[in-house]
């Protein structure tokens, strides 16, 4: 008679833990650092964008 977790193993269903560490897991991955130029950090922040106001019932673009 099997267990319910081997059968689960079996067909796929569930990650078969032996209690043993990978060893290329272990290792930390090394990314490479992506460098961004100020024009870029500026329009991910939202700096760039066009600012509205309101003035006398109109909206105007500042």
């Amino acid at each position: 008679m099997r267990s319910l977790q081997t059968e689960l193993i079996e067909k796929g269903l569930s990650d078969a833990r032996t209690g043993e560490i990978d060893r290329q897991n272990a290792r930390t991955s090394i990314k490479s650092k992506e460098r961004l130029s100020d024009r870029e950090w500026r329009e991910l922040m939202g700096t760039n964008r066009a600012t509205h106001r309101r003035v006398k019932g109109r909206v105007k673009q500042r």
